[in-house]
């Protein structure tokens, strides 16, 4: 009975690192943090966007994210949070009050949204984008991730423009002592589910 426990207590932390292919909530919303620290060496951009926007109006964009890392039948993922408007596209879903891709669309790098504006003219939409290039393999591992931030007033828009602070852009050493504790925790576990 005592290595039945062990195991699924094993299993269950095990499937806290795997893929998120079907997107992602709110635990995002500082970043991919489960893949490790942004990689400047990924670009994310939403394009697309006015430097002003007019009210209800409708947007194409287009979300891309540029990677070294080797494409496979998964290719991508992303978060997008935004403070005003709306965002349809094929294979997108609202998650825990943000954007985020589908198994239909993970099969990509380049996904096309339509952002309609608030219809208040006097708003700042403000959008936090966190894209994460994945090589596929089903785990969090050589994956790499980055964000992007905009700031888009309406024409009566007074106050400053501000685009939104990203948070979460390194793993910090705690994170990683907790990290390590864990893995440390799994192994030591292993041990006596197996001597028992």
């Amino acid at each position: 009975m005592k290595r039945v426990i062990v195991l699924a207590v094993l299993l269950s932390l095990i499937g806290q690192s795997q893929a998120l292919p079907d997107g992602i909530g709110d635990r995002a919303d500082d970043g991919c943090l489960c893949h490790g620290g942004s990689d400047d060496t990924t670009i994310v951009n939403l394009s697309g966007l006015p430097e002003i926007y007019n009210s209800s109006m409708q947007y194409n964009l287009t979300l891309t994210i540029q990677s070294p890392v080797e494409l496979n039948d998964v290719q991508g993922g992303f978060r997008v949070v935004i403070s005003h408007g709306e965002l349809i596209g094929e294979g997108w879903q609202v998650m825990d009050g943000g954007y985020t891709h589908t198994t239909e669309i993970n099969d990509r790098r380049q996904w096309e949204v339509v952002w309609t504006a608030p219809e208040a003219d006097d708003e700042l939409a403000t959008f936090v984008i966190h894209g994460n290039a994945v090589n596929g393999n089903g785990n969090v591992n050589g994956d790499e991730w980055n964000s992007q931030s905009l700031a888009i007033p309406g024409p009566n828009y007074t106050g400053e423009i501000i685009t939104p602070e990203l948070s979460g852009k390194e793993v910090t050493g705690i994170q990683l002592a907790v990290g390590a504790i864990g893995i440390l925790s799994l192994i030591i576990l292993a041990f006596y589910a197996i001597k028992d």
